[in-house]
């Protein structure tokens, strides 16, 4: 144990303690159902008091707003006619003013008529305008103010130095008046609030009361409950009932979600705890898999590391053989025809190996590009110059579909290149007997897009789905990683390389798009290369 205690393990599965805490979560939510049960009492009486304090509060409010209105309309109605009187009685006292001209004045004043009382005798223009009202009549107020129904009437008294005219009276129109007085009236008001949504019927009893606390009683009429509540206010007794079905429809509500809240989170509990066991199990195989994951990165890694350090290792004496080859052949002043092939033989085996040996460091390299501004187009063109001999020598149609002009972007022309010369040379190893090349250049928005397509596609589905895949090849010679290292490239320089294999026609088309802008966070995970050039290159 190397002196370490040991460690208790928990006898109780996660699952278990899952749903003991359901359980206990079940008696929390039920004890505080039940004490909702008791306070829901509590809230709807403070709600009917509530709403039965706004509504004394509202008949309080609109009686003295009304009754100040009312008398406001008084006063104006009273000082408008005034006016008018003492303008008749102006004008009967420079020149008293017959039937006809009192008929014609009032019709051109607005007024329903006029009467004139001279002596006690009364002249009306138009005649029988005030009909059966009694009662009207100059008392001894300077003026009178009667209303009578949808009519409204004024008895002026003239001064005493007017001659023989002891009184006018006038009316007018008071339909409006009328309206204004029904429409403030208390029974309306009464009737008004008494549909508002809850409220069954409000009963006001005017006149003072003694100040008492208010009342409020559960009643049931006619199979309808209602809460009853009666409060004194200054201006009387109001009683507002309220409808209490809905309190009582909650209250059964309430008590029916207890056992339904409590089964359910039972079932949740349940659930949630088998859930909980699976989603275990779930992540312990995730870990695993991410275990494996990092142990490959781990192996990639180490692979990386020694891939490097072998291509150092190699390159070295790859170098001092050429070199010696080199020298044989030129101090040799007459050499056999054998020894000539036998020397070519060698050096072509030595580049071979120094291009492998180029490609894994390359893949083994980070990559960190140098964004400049260039010309695809001219960076296309000078590729295919280097294979345009070998692209005849095989036969090879050629096919090229791009604008007329520069195409810019700003982007690592070595790594471009790089990229270019890996498709090109691809299409020449994937034909060697011979077939077609296609390249479309098209720039699309903010992106530039290059498709090479070329023939002579025969590999089964499976290994079809892996091309692009690092070390996977179909060739005799070669590591399998002109494509992989491609992709890295176009990721590093901010885009991206799409092979998509087409077995029914026999093609393989690969797109690379590239940002005509550089990647305001360019991928520093790759390093620049000197020189798309290997030191041995050949087609």
């Amino acid at each position: 144990m190397n002196g370490q205690r040991p460690q208790l393990r928990s006898t109780v599965p996660g699952w278990l303690a899952n749903l003991l805490g359901f359980g206990i979560l079940i008696l929390i939510v039920l004890g505080a159902f039940f004490f909702q049960i008791r306070d829901i009492n509590r809230s709807m009486r403070k709600n009917v008091l509530s709403r039965t304090s706004m509504v004394a509060a509202v008949i309080e409010e609109n009686l003295t707003t009304g009754a100040l209105a009312l008398d406001t309309i008084d006063r104006i109605m009273t000082a408008f006619l005034r006016d008018k009187a003492s303008f008749i009685a102006y004008l009967d006292e420079i020149d008293p003013l017959h039937p006809d001209e009192l008929t014609a004045l009032a019709r051109e004043t607005g007024l329903l008529g006029i009467r004139l009382s001279r002596n006690g005798r009364n002249e009306d223009a138009p005649a029988g305008w005030i009909g059966q009202e009694q009662g009207i009549g100059c008392g001894r107020e300077p003026d009178s103010l009667f209303i009578r129904q949808k009519k409204i009437f004024l008895a002026h008294r003239t001064p005493s130095q007017s001659r023989d005219l002891d009184c006018v009276v006038i009316g007018i129109d008071g339909s409006s008046v009328a309206r204004l007085r029904e429409r403030t009236s208390l029974g309306t008001m009464l009737s008004t609030l008494s549909r508002l949504p809850g409220i069954v019927r409000i009963d006001f009893f005017p006149g003072p009361r003694e100040a008492r606390p208010a009342k409020v009683r559960f009643i049931e009429e006619n199979g309808r409950p209602m809460v009853e509540s009666t409060l004194e206010t200054e201006r009387g007794v109001l009683v507002v009932r309220l409808d209490a079905r809905p309190f009582d429809r909650r209250q059964k509500v309430i008590r029916s979600q207890f056992f339904l809240f409590g089964g359910l989170l039972l079932v949740l509990g349940i659930f949630f705890s088998w859930l909980l066991h699976r989603m275990q199990t779930r992540v312990i195989r995730q870990a695993l898999a991410y275990e494996q994951a990092l142990a490959r990165e781990r192996e990639d890694a180490a692979l990386g590391r020694t891939t490097a350090t072998i291509a150092h290792e190699i390159r070295n004496p790859l170098n001092a053989i050429s070199m010696g080859l080199q020298r044989l052949r030129m101090e040799e002043d007459t050499p056999d025809r054998e020894r000539r092939k036998l020397v070519r033989a060698m050096e072509e085996a030595v580049n071979r190996a120094a291009r492998t040996v180029h490609d894994l460091q390359r893949f083994a390299r980070p990559l960190r590009p140098v964004f400049r501004d260039i010309d695809l187009n001219g960076e296309l063109d000078r590729i295919l110059a280097l294979y345009r001999q070998r692209i005849e020598e095989l036969g090879i149609d050629l096919e090229i579909d791009r604008p007329s002009g520069p195409v810019r972007l700003s982007s690592d022309p070595d790594l471009v290149n790089e990229i270019l010369e890996n498709l090109i040379r691809n299409c020449l190893e994937a034909q060697p007997g011979g077939g077609r090349i296609r390249i479309h250049l098209t720039r699309t928005g903010e992106h530039i897009d290059l498709s090479v397509t070329n023939t002579g596609l025969d590999l089964p589905p499976d290994q079809a789905a892996r091309i692009g895949e690092p070390y996977f090849t179909t060739k005799t010679r070669g590591t399998g990683l002109g494509l992989a290292l491609s992709r890295r490239i176009a990721a590093a320089l901010g885009g991206g390389l799409i092979i998509v294999p087409d077995l029914a026609a026999r093609t393989l088309t690969v797109t690379l798009s590239l940002p005509a802008a550089p990647p305001q966070q360019p991928n520093h995970t790759s390093q620049t290369s000197p020189s798309n050039h290997h030191e041995y290159t050949h087609c």
